[in-house]
């Protein structure tokens, strides 16, 4: 382990190290936010003269792109990322180089190679160079998805393809994405799916509807959550308050203003009786009882006791976590504490990289 105490070792002696131990810092504690790493790729804030700057980072440490006040930075898809600078949008790349040029009102992620843009209050697409390819027009729109986006035109929703032809006119109260080869629609009567061809597979009935993800989509009516199968029949005759996508085959319940999990099934695995739960991440769900996170397995059994005043979900095998509020480490599945409980805040592992926080800067150190 590195000494946590060397803070003024300039950042070059750092990057030096050609072996990482766990725990081990590889980007010095210099940031006042940081993101994780994605693509080899993360956000970071310095804040100038009372002012946030957003920037990015390599996974060196390096500066891809130079922190600047006005400027935001998300999330990257298809190698691309929308940055805003002086209240206009446009796109970087991975090397922080600008490829589209910010000029557009809002934008939405880069989806099967076309991005939604809104410019002079239209909504059209753009390829990955910035060509026009389908011409703003729309008064609304969606990402791509399974070849067909939802646009919306004289105050209803139809789907396009990536042409800009028609696939189904607008007639549609509101229109989610295609998944899975069905669309969440709105009609008069409710949230209901169709097929591609604009064929009604679940009759429109529901106060709210998701979009299916492997096989199972959430409904509401009025206050009830539940599941659903793509032929409309429900998971099973319990309904809930509160319900979360399945994740590794494991959903979130809310009853009563207590959690459980359900499996794929319907079946209660662990009845509605914890103070809070979280998506199973690595095959293990995040729990809290008593004040007092800890972690169980898929058939309900506690793995981890909660002990943890708070913990996050486990990533590339660890999970912060701390027992005082004050300092964060992290431990192993088994509940081992594999890296001391050194920082005044700790976010999970990505891509080898966690982002901690000492004496009020934040900085990334090794998973191995």
């Amino acid at each position: 382990m590195l000494p946590r105490n060397l803070l003024i070792v300039p950042l070059s002696l750092w990057l030096s190290t050609l072996q990482a131990d766990p725990g081990d810092l590889q980007i010095n504690f210099q940031f006042d936010a940081a993101g994780n790493f994605e693509d080899g790729v993360a956000a970071v804030v310095m804040v100038e003269q009372g002012r946030p700057q957003m920037g990015l980072i390599g996974k060196n440490g390096d500066t891809l792109l130079t922190p600047a006040k006005n400027q935001k930075v998300q999330a990257f898809n298809e190698q691309l990322a929308p940055i805003m600078q002086d209240t206009r949008w446009g796109f970087i790349n991975q090397q922080g180089e600008t490829v589209i040029a910010p000029q557009f009102q809002k934008v939405l992620p880069f989806q099967q190679g076309l991005a939604a843009v809104l410019k002079e209050g239209h909504w059209g697409f753009i390829n990955n160079q910035g060509q026009w390819q389908i011409k703003p027009q729309f008064e609304a729109a969606r990402s791509f998805s399974q070849k067909l986006a939802a646009v919306k035109q004289d105050g209803l929703w139809g789907f396009i393809n990536n042409n800009g032809n028609w696939q189904l006119a607008a007639q549609f109260k509101n229109a989610l994405l295609f998944k899975e080869g069905l669309a969440p629609v709105e009609t008069a009567d409710g949230w209901g799916y169709i097929n591609p061809q604009g064929e009604t597979v679940i009759a429109p009935q529901f106060s709210q509807a998701q979009a299916f993800d492997n096989q199972r989509a959430v409904v509401s009516k009025g206050n009830q959550w539940w599941f659903i199968r793509p032929d409309g029949s429900a998971l099973s005759d319990k309904r809930y308050q509160r319900v979360k996508p399945f994740r590794q085959q494991m959903a979130v319940v809310m009853r009563d203003g207590l959690y459980g999990y359900i499996n794929r099934d319907g079946e209660e695995v662990v009845k509605p009786t914890l103070d809070n739960a979280w998506s199973f991440s690595e095959g293990l769900g995040r729990i809290e009882v008593d004040a007092q996170v800890g972690y169980l397995n898929p058939q309900g059994e506690m793995v981890i006791p909660p002990q943890f005043k708070w913990g996050h979900s486990f990533k590339q095998g660890l999970a912060a976590v701390t027992l005082d509020y004050w300092k964060y480490g992290f431990i192993n599945q088994q509940g081992e504490m594999i890296i001391a409980a050194d920082y005044d805040d700790a976010q999970s592992f990505h891509e080898g990289l966690a982002r901690v926080k000492l004496q009020g800067k934040w900085g990334y150190i090794a998973r191995d």
